[in-house]
């Protein structure tokens, strides 16, 4: 895989030009630059194109057997991503970094509704109901990737190849985590455009998420210290294959599923998927 670009969108306090930074960029880039498919493979990430099956075309499962397609509309083969996120974690804890660290806001929150200033600024919405007063929800789940150097600088990561929804909720929390002072970078990771139309459907990408670009920008002129980036990665090459076994395998929930539950990984999608002759 490789590394196209690196978007700065908030630089507070100069943190690009410090050596934690530098130090946490260089191990992404080395370990973006090194993933490959299939695994082990000396060509980088080298996926099969996106592929749509006409009815009575055929094509090879993950077992290998050559079926027919039988359904009304085309079968779309794409890539999963799953294993990718994986391959990224691998090469990170080769590199020392943690996965799925949990960092919590709670005192940040705390303060905020302690100190009688803060309160003014960050102020809750005014409830009008008058049922339960249900206690505010504050978690906002655990970060792909933390690492705190030995120099004590903290960079988390977010690896973004879910729903686009989910890229956004990553901003959102890092921002969050900056604006709380409780790390020093952040950085969300995502496909290219070219990257994400051979992947499963509707996951997060550069394109969509660049014109909120501006709004993340502007929110960081209210913090005194704290990085915030966005890293465009894509595949090295692109074959030509209608076996499945060539493509990254797919998840079962979601997009994926739905994807799946088209093909034969369902009674009902076997009866439209038959053996060729």
């Amino acid at each position: 895989m490789k590394l196209n670009n690196t978007f700065i969108l908030i630089d507070a306090g100069g943190i690009s030009k410090s050596v934690g930074w530098k130090k946490a960029h260089e191990v992404i880039e080395r370990a973006v630059n090194g993933m490959s498919w299939p695994a082990g493979s000396k060509k980088g990430l080298v996926i099969p194109r996106i592929v749509r099956i006409k009815k009575g075309a055929t094509y090879a499962d993950q077992d290998g057997k050559t079926l027919v397609w039988g359904g009304r509309k085309d079968l779309t083969l794409r890539n999963g991503v799953v294993p990718l996120k994986l391959l990224f974690r691998n090469r990170l804890k080769d590199a020392g970094w943690n996965s799925e660290e949990p960092l919590s806001l709670t005192p940040y929150f705390q303060k905020i509704r302690a100190d009688k200033t803060l309160a003014q600024v960050f102020r809750y919405p005014e409830r009008r109901s008058e049922a339960i007063q249900d206690p505010l929800h504050e978690g906002v789940g655990d970060f792909d990737f933390w690492l705190r150097s030995a120099e004590g600088f903290r960079t988390v990561i977010e690896w973004e190849t879910g729903n686009i929804s989910s890229s956004h909720r990553s901003l959102n929390k890092v921002c969050l985590a900056l604006m709380g002072e409780l790390i020093d970078a952040a950085v969300v990771i995502v496909p290219s455009n070219k990257l994400k139309v051979h992947l499963t459907d509707r996951v997060g990408n550069i394109r969509e998420l660049q014109p909120y670009f501006y709004f993340w920008s502007a929110f960081g002129r209210s913090l005194k210290r704290g990085l915030l980036a966005v890293i465009e990665v894509e595949q090295d090459a692109l074959i030509e294959s209608v076996d499945e076994r060539d493509f990254i395998p797919r998840g079962e929930d979601g997009n994926a599923f739905r994807l799946a539950s088209r093909k034969i990984k369902t009674p009902q999608a076997r009866k439209r998927a038959k053996p060729s002759a």
